[in-house]
């Protein structure tokens, strides 16, 4: 699933392309993932683009939002006018779910291979209602260490690993990043909270946000279906865990199923 600095990418490429212009019309071809209500609204001009925990906020005119989750295998492919031949749009339709059309006559699809994801038009009060569900966002200069160590000293008995997936107390941060951030502050994901001292905590914060800020520099990490609209993630290239048989140092890693999720680490690197 698409996390952080995988969404962080497409935001940055969508507002690029989007903020300031007018979607026309809307074909929506798969209405359990592309709320159909749309169609009704336009139409509207993109105003913003940011990204909320792993989801995408597109606000519209007159207190309208789409609210997109990519879940698995969700991607945008983007079509300028002058690219549009026949033969571009049907590989970017094998699995598509919608296409929105642009008032200078761009192409924005919509795909998703598995079905997870949606696209919902939301009110203002109700985007609020769904994004003040995440916990924060831990690269937001109102996410500091003491914040940081406050979060993680109310939950002492559960494991770290699992707890720094949880969108509901830290946002974006999944399966990848997880490993990845442990990994490099020297902590075994297996640990419980209780018997992580402050200046472990410390240094999972600084590793933390150090590996988001890189994934996003290489534009987040491919391993299996994700993709951004100008190809696909760099950051595999520098993974030190996740996916692999030894780590950075040559030792052996091992594998464990935490939270439902393999886990990979490095029993002398990380205690």
């Amino acid at each position: 699933m698409p996390e952080l600095p995988e969404v962080e990418t497409l935001v940055q490429q969508l507002k690029r392309r989007l903020v300031g212009k007018r979607i026309s019309s809307v074909e929506v071809l798969d209405r359990k993932v592309v709320d159909v209500k749309i169609k009704k609204i336009l139409p509207t001009k993109v105003l913003k683009v940011w990204r909320r925990a792993k989801s995408i906020v597109i606000e519209l005119e007159k207190g309208r939002f789409l609210l997109v989750h990519l879940r698995m295998t969700g991607h945008f492919h983007y079509l300028p006018k002058k690219q549009q031949s026949t033969q571009r749009i049907r590989e970017s339709e094998k699995f598509l779910t919608a296409r929105f059309h642009l008032n200078n006559g761009d192409l924005l699809t919509h795909n998703d291979i598995r079905r997870f994801g949606f696209i919902r038009l939301l009110d203002k009060k109700k985007i609020e209602v769904e994004l003040a569900k995440l916990g924060p966002e831990p690269l937001s200069k109102e996410f500091t260490k003491k914040k940081f160590r406050g979060i993680l000293n109310r939950r002492k008995k559960a494991n770290i690993k699992t707890t720094l997936m949880d969108q509901h107390i830290l946002a974006g941060v999944g399966n990848i990043y997880a490993q990845e951030a442990l990994y490099h502050a020297g902590i075994n994901p297996s640990r419980k909270i209780g018997s992580i001292s402050p200046v472990e905590m410390n240094k999972i914060y600084v590793q933390l946000q150090k590996v988001l800020n890189s994934a996003i520099k290489h534009h987040g990490t491919t391993v299996d279906d994700y993709v951004h609209i100008e190809g696909t993630g760099g950051f595999q290239n520098y993974l030190a865990v996740y996916g692999r048989k030894k780590c950075p140092k040559k030792h052996v890693l091992k594998k464990v199923n935490l939270g439902g999720r393999g886990t990979y680490y490095c029993p002398k690197c990380q205690c």
